[in-house]
């Protein structure tokens, strides 16, 4: 099992490293001589070179192998943490944030390809729960690692930590992954990657900028629009490219479209609100401190962990889309039940709550995950993988600053109360629920090879 630890490690480190930072930009601030305020650049440009490096991977697997590009890949995040770290100014952390994010982009893209390349699909979908928890635990973790080694050693310390996990993944990377005999020597698409590239770092900085709220609405919605022409004409061209860096192409296969694309994408829009708003009810509203809100809100990752352990058998038992019929409409019940919550309820009571969202959310994503690359063949798995990671951090950008911009709505430009949080919820838990009809249109047999429901499906 050392193969799918040393894939973990490399998916929490990019996830980790996405929402590390939130709770250390004050010491950052105070050691570089910067205002917080003007330090959500740090956040905003690792998720952009994320996004823009993800198209990338499957073009330089097939180019120099998958072993050589991962091991690259944990070096490259190793360096840049090394040169967080030593920065001393603003600029030199900005663009080690950069490098550390085309790291964290081949590791998340590849990760998954490498699973699926060593393993039958029979036995992914028991790792893959693992491994996808390892990604869902950052934006919980983060903060609360960010935060304690802020306070009680050095803001420095929370890329340092990255070094000897990445270093030591490298090493059991190039012994164990599986090599590439034959490279294929596909001409790289430098009008689709520029396409793709401007039009995705738009559209993160312009949702960013409606998180933030720190732009004039004309340039947010300068930046909107440019980026929505720009990627228009990017998919007009991935599908009519002969060799597109992006394959949309696989888009025509009906259980990945479901699972995410229309399905998926609207849950995950739901879902990951919540570990935006909660957070900020929780202080806003509450009154709580960060550290409050974040031991309250990392409850959902040891649901997660949990629930983990029964999702092979239970989709095993049930297949896919009975699971995703009827969890869907629990989850969406659970994002608006949110709106219920009062500060004078008992911390159990509340501990209990988001410990059962936890449960249900890791049920959604993790049955969605699988199920998307049920149907994908083993020389489409790369293509596949960058697709899958660049809409997933797509649909989770535009859940923030969808978020931020409808919070902004209701709170009429001012500071948003509770009652605004709370009628948000509801609307969060409606758009989770638009889900339900993607998976109406599954049948009982899709995934089944990936669940081996198909072994129950004569007593079913």
């Amino acid at each position: 099992m050392l193969l799918p630890a040393t894939v973990a490690c490399g998916v929490f480190m990019t996830s980790l490293d996405q929402n590390v930072v939130v709770t250390a930009l004050p010491g950052i601030g105070e050691s570089l001589d910067r205002p917080p305020g003007q330090l959500g650049l740090l956040i905003t440009v690792y998720v952009a070179s994320l996004i823009v490096t993800m198209p990338l991977g499957g073009w330089l697997a097939d180019r120099f192998g998958l072993r050589n590009v991962y091991c690259f890949a944990l070096l490259v995040f190793a360096s840049a943490s090394a040169l967080c770290g030593l920065s001393e100014n603003i600029w030199m952390l900005v663009g080690s944030r950069a490098l550390q994010g085309c790291g964290g982009a081949l590791m998340g893209t590849l990760g998954q390809v490498v699973i699926l390349s060593s393993f039958p699909r029979g036995r992914t979908l028991k790792i893959n729960m693992y491994i996808s928890l390892a990604g869902q635990s950052g934006p919980l973790v983060g903060p609360l690692v960010g935060g304690a080694l802020t306070t009680y050693v050095s803001w420095r310390w929370i890329f340092y930590i990255n070094i000897p996990i990445a270093l030591t993944a490298a090493m059991l990377a190039a012994s164990m992954f599986p090599t590439t005999t034959k490279p294929v020597r596909t001409p790289f698409d430098f009008p689709g990657f520029l396409l793709v590239g401007i039009g995705m770092a738009l559209l993160v900085f312009g949702m960013d900028s409606v998180a933030a709220k720190d732009a004039a609405g004309s340039l947010i919605g300068i930046e909107l629009g440019l980026a929505i022409v720009i990627l228009t004409i990017a998919a007009f061209y991935c599908l009519r490219a002969r060799n597109p860096l992006l394959d949309l192409h696989l888009l025509r296969i009906r259980t990945f479209r479901i699972a995410f694309l229309t399905g998926g994408s609207l849950d995950t829009i739901g879902l990951s609100s919540v570990v935006f708003l909660l957070p900020l009810m929780f202080q806003l509203g509450f009154g709580m401190s960060a550290v409050q809100a974040g031991s309250l809100t990392f409850v959902a990752a040891i649901g997660s962990l949990m629930m983990r352990f029964f999702m092979p058998r239970l989709l095993n038992r049930f297949g896919f889309r009975r699971v995703l019929v009827t969890n869907t409409p629990i989850v969406a019940l659970l994002v608006a039940g949110f709106a219920l919550m009062q500060e004078s309820l008992p911390a159990w009571t509340v501990l209990a709550y988001i410990f059962t969202f936890g449960v249900f959310r890791s049920v959604q994503w993790a049955s969605t995950g699988n199920l998307s690359y049920s149907d994908i063949a083993p020389e489409q798995l790369a293509r596949f993988s960058a697709l899958y990671y660049i809409l997933w951090q797509l649909a989770v950008a535009i859940s923030v600053g969808l978020a931020a911009a409808l919070l902004s709505l209701l709170a009429g430009g001012g500071k948003a109360s509770v009652d605004d949080y709370r009628i948000l919820f509801v609307i969060e838990g409606l758009i989770t629920l638009c889900a339900l009809s993607a998976y109406l249109r599954l049948t009982p047999q899709d995934g089944a090879h990936v669940s081996g429901h198909g072994a129950h499906m004569s007593t079913d």
